[in-house]
């Protein structure tokens, strides 16, 4: 092909080479270096399947970075994200990536997605620890320590398997101090009751108050009642049973229902099957389609029993505060659980086969709350032992003439040698 020539107009991302016959085009590899590549060809169609056939080879190809370490601390930040959740993704659940993900973002905002990991130093951390805390949440709150110091253990995560996580950065990095939460909100049995008669007069509040009741008759987590599929509910055992994926701790158990959460998993499993949940793999709470903006677009169906519902807050907050209970958590239902059971005395190692995971911190907490209940129920019994105990007070040790021998001898006693006789 000679300069005189005229060429075909190319797809955008290709162009033509005027020292060569064929179509070339630029790309980035994975340490953020541009370079060209030729497609051996002069068809502007063979050349972008070319392109697009090469692209995808260097997608599925991160170990060669990884086989460099010290190459990964040349990276932008947003590329070595990537990899490192893409590497986290193979010990964490999807639901932790996407998560921590998310939460990541304040991270590369503040640095710079194309910082490399390398240039972080320890002014750059701690410049980050304070500008940070001067920010609102989209609770607008300030932004807590907890949730700074939780940003930068993501960092740390990052640059350690970046190898640029160096002896000094360990040594001269400190956690903000948190404020220790306390377990959490405690809701007597008038309270819960009101919770239940303010649900029942709005239609909009009742799938929350029937989670409700599974979470004071179970003390299971909303997340877990959330993703609970038809298959996992067994009343007629007395039993859910809580999977290792959707659990916390990724271990899984088989909680034991109390009557008020056998209430509320009835009504649930009917509203479900009139909603078209007739499946086992079908979730008990439904989507609704027409409240997400990309599915409603793609779909006429109104519930999607395929997927669990969101989130029931909005209407968990409203009823909290028609109940004159705001700031009332839905999680609190889980430490009310735990709370009745350390009262009634019931064994913290059966609680928490119960609920599942609870660090040593909150469970000290309930340790406290057992103790409490304990000398209560001291009291109570003491109450009923008043005369023995009035009996018991009288009777004094007396030592007898043979040495390291005693002898009871009621008040008014006569001590006559080798025993005792009454008056």
């Amino acid at each position: 092909m000679t300069n005189n020539t005229r060429r075909r107009k190319l797809p955008r991302g290709l162009h033509w080479d005027t020292r060569s016959p064929y179509i070339f085009f630029k790309w980035r590899d994975a340490m953020g270096r541009q370079r060209r590549q030729s497609t051996k060809t002069d068809d502007p169609d063979k050349a972008l399947l070319t392109k697009l056939q090469f692209l995808d080879q260097q997608r599925q190809r991160p170990e060669e970075i990884e086989a460099h370490t010290e190459d990964l601390g040349k990276l932008p930040l947003k590329k070595a994200e990537e990899l490192y959740f893409s590497w986290k993704a193979a010990k964490n659940s999807a639901a932790t990536i996407q998560r921590e993900r998310r939460i990541f973002k304040a991270v590369i905002k503040a640095f710079g997605a194309s910082r490399t990991v390398r240039s972080i130093r320890l002014f750059h951390l701690r410049q980050y620890q304070q500008e940070r805390r001067k920010h609102v949440s989209h609770m607008k709150q300030p932004v807590t320590a907890r949730t700074v110091n939780y940003e930068l253990d993501l960092l740390r995560g990052l640059m350690k398997y970046a190898g640029c996580w160096t002896p000094e950065l360990a040594a001269g990095y400190e956690h903000l101090p948190e404020v220790k939460s306390q377990a959490g909100k405690f809701a007597t049995e008038q309270q819960l009751t009101k919770i239940i008669t303010t649900a029942s007069t709005n239609e909009f509040w009742q799938v929350a108050m029937y989670c409700a009741a599974v979470a004071i008759g179970t003390g299971c987590r909303g997340g877990e009642i959330r993703t609970l599929q038809l298959k996992d509910i067994a009343l007629a055992d007395g039993r859910i049973e809580i999977r290792p994926e959707k659990a916390k701790n990724r271990t899984g158990r088989h909680p034991r229902l109390m009557a008020v959460a056998v209430w509320g998993l009835r009504h649930l499993l009917e509203r479900a099957r009139s909603l078209g949940a007739t499946e086992p793999e079908h979730y008990l709470l439904l989507l609704n389609v027409r409240k997400s903006s990309i599915l409603s677009k793609i779909s006429n169906q109104k519930w999607d029993p395929t997927r669990p519902m969101s989130t029931w807050v909005k209407s968990w907050r409203k009823l909290m505060e028609a109940c004159g209970m705001t700031g009332f958590r839905f999680h609190d239902l889980r430490h009310t659980f735990r709370t009745l059971g350390a009262h009634a005395g019931v064994p913290l190692e059966v609680m928490m086969a119960q609920v599942g995971h609870m660090d040593r911190e909150t469970s000290l907490e309930y340790v406290h709350i057992q103790t409490d209940a304990l000398k209560h129920a001291q009291r109570l019994i003491e109450g009923q032992q008043t005369k023995l105990i009035k009996a018991v007070r009288k009777v004094r040790p007396r030592r007898t003439r043979k040495a390291g021998q005693y002898k009871l001898l009621e008040q008014g006693a006569t001590l006559k040698p080798g025993r005792a006789s009454a008056p």
